[in-house]
This record gives C-alpha cells, sequence and structure tokens, in this order.
C-alpha cells in the first residue's frame, strides 16, 4: 500500500514544532529572573486565570471538552518522539516524529455528527538507512 506525499510545508512545521519541544526545556528562562538587558521590574504580574472551566463530555469518552457557546465536544491529543542510534560501521543517524489529532462529535438534527483530523510525520537522518528522508 503505497502512502500519499506528506505536503513540504507540514513536514517542516512538523519538524519545527518536534525541535521546539525537544530545545524548548533546555532553553527556557528561570521564572521570575529578569531578562538579560532590561530593568527589573517592580511590579509582578497578577498570575492567569481561565475564564471557565472546561466541561467534560463524559457521553463521548475520555478526553473530551464542551466547546463554550455550543453542544460540540472536542478532543485534542498528539505525540512527539526523538531517535538516536549507531548503524553497522559505527555511523550515527537521528529521527524524529510528530503527530497531531483532533476529534469533534455532536449530536444534530440528522443524528450524531464526528469529525478527526490527523496528521503525521517524520523526518529520518540517517537512523532507518537512508541518507535523509521525510515520510
Amino acid at each position: 500500500m503505497a502512502h500519499s506525499k506528506v505536503p513540504t510545508v507540514l513536514i517542516r512545521f512538523l519538524t519545527f514544532a518536534t525541535l521546539a519541544v525537544a530545545a524548548g526545556p533546555a532553553m527556557a528562562q528561570v521564572i521570575g529572573e529578569p531578562i538579560p538587558g532590561q530593568s527589573k521590574t517592580t511590579t509582578k504580574a497578577t498570575p492567569w486565570k481561565p475564564a471557565t472551566t472546561a466541561r467534560p463530555c463524559p457521553e463521548y469518552g475520555p478526553g473530551f471538552v464542551r466547546m463554550e457557546g455550543s453542544t460540540a465536544c472536542v478532543r485534542l491529543g498528539g505525540s512527539v518522539a526523538v531517535e538516536y542510534g549507531v548503524r553497522t560501521g559505527g555511523r550515527t543517524g537521528s529521527a524524529a516524529q510528530a503527530g497531531v489529532r483532533l476529534e469533534t462529535r455532536d449530536q444534530t438534527t440528522l443524528g450524531p455528527v464526528s469529525t478527526v483530523i490527523q496528521a503525521r510525520g517524520r523526518v529520518d537522518r540517517g537512523l532507518d538507512g537512508y541518507t535523509y528522508g521525510y515520510r
């Protein structure tokens, strides 16, 4: 079964998202630490509080929450994986993959309606035997 080609823009976005998630904690600034080159602030910011609490939708399963002002429920999920390894002959390689999934469900006068949007991508830098590969 042949896989459909994923648009280059989507692959680049997923690659950037993977690297941002992986490198973010290493470059994160400590909360409360002044920004280099900026003067210290004399007032403290008020903590962010969400306007409303998400209401769960147990009728559709775990993870679904009701969209504000609507009867529709939504669930968002995803994954990120990074691999590094040594191949035969001492050559090294790496790979990164990411995926995102959005599901919506609702009851209409015509009956139940559900939508699923899913995207996955993988960048291979010599780990699976390819010089460079995008899947």
